[in-house]
């Protein structure tokens, strides 16, 4: 499939999706801080996605293994039934059309930039050689507790401890 079917399949599959339920967790002086800065990406992932248009003559618009979004569905199914099998229907649909736009069209990592995903441990952006290349804290710790499932795989971060100094 061209990046511009990909496209418009995300498009589909995420716009139903109630997005006042992020902005509500963004506002909520309850929440805590990484909940909100999840909040908050996952409405700018939706807004981006919802105003972004691939030309059929555009450059971006190449070829996409088929596979390569199948196992991506695939891990994410896993995930959820791993993690939080309690979600909605709407809200894992949203999730993983969210994951693969990230991986696959936007190569941007799956959670934002400065997150604390715990113990001070986040995902950073580093400018190299005019290109933006994304680390994270945990990727390398995650790969060798994964068991069922390991959706960093698809995320473009390096794992930190590659980073050069």
């Amino acid at each position: 499939m061209k990046t511009r079917d990909l496209l418009e399949e995300i498009k589909e599959n995420i716009k139903d999706y109630n997005i006042e339920i992020f902005e509500n967790k963004a506002n909520d002086e309850k929440a805590d801080q990484a909940s909100k800065q999840r909040a908050i990406f996952h409405i700018q992932n939706y807004n981006e996605i919802m105003a972004l248009n691939i030309d059929e003559e555009d450059e971006s618009n190449i070829e996409i293994d088929d596979g390569l979004i199948n196992d991506i569905k695939d891990e994410l199914r896993r995930f959820f039934e791993g993690c939080s099998p309690e979600s909605d229907e709407i809200f894992k649909r949203f999730i993983t059309y969210n994951c693969i736009y990230l991986s696959v069209i936007a190569k941007r990592p799956l959670h934002p930039v400065g997150i604390d995903m715990h113990n001070g441990k986040t995902v950073f952006a580093e400018g190299k050689d005019g290109e933006t290349v994304y680390y994270c804290d945990i990727k390398e710790e995650q790969s060798k507790i994964a068991k069922d499932y390991y959706t960093c795989q698809y995320c473009v971060c390096k794992p930190s401890e590659l980073k050069e100094n």
